[in-house]
């Protein structure tokens, strides 16, 4: 199993929407959140299959940035 620890940036004022986005995506669970920042893990069978959610995630309307905390792949 791979997992990756990312903070997404978002626009002001479009936090709402972003995490309905974020709670329709498999295997992607909020943490917290600060001003236009939120805390997300990103679970995978691979590291591939973390790195694909992530591309989804960077195509997401109002995300400007997403930056991995930690990234692994466990056996």
């Amino acid at each position: 199993m791979a997992v990756a620890s990312l903070v997404v940036e978002i626009q002001q004022g479009t936090s709402e929407t972003v995490l309905h986005g974020l709670a329709q995506l498999p295997n992607v669970s909020v943490y917290g959140m600060k001003e236009n920042q939120i805390v997300t893990v990103v679970e995978g069978d691979t590291i591939q299959s973390v790195d694909d959610a992530v591309k989804i995630l960077l195509t997401m309307e109002n995300v400007t940035g997403v930056f991995p905390v930690y990234a692994g792949d466990y056996v």
